[in-house]
């Protein structure tokens, strides 16, 4: 690469970003999966469910990353 200047990742990010393998797509559904998945399931489990797909639903579009 004659005549360009490398840019190095810790000149562009910050600290506090990590580098990860992308997973899965958050669809919808992706949520719906999981929310049948609380709806056939029982207590603490199904709560826990419940509240990831509740919190996944406002990330539809975006990846889940590993």
């Amino acid at each position: 690469m004659k005549g360009k200047k490398l840019v190095k990742k810790q000149e562009v990010a910050n600290d506090k970003l990590m580098s990860g393998i992308a997973t899965q797509e958050i669809t919808s559904d992706f949520v719906l999966e999981i929310y049948e998945r609380a709806k056939k399931s029982r207590g603490k489990k199904k709560k826990e469910l419940i509240a990831i797909a509740e919190k996944l639903s406002k990330h539809v579009g975006k990846w889940l990353v590993e």
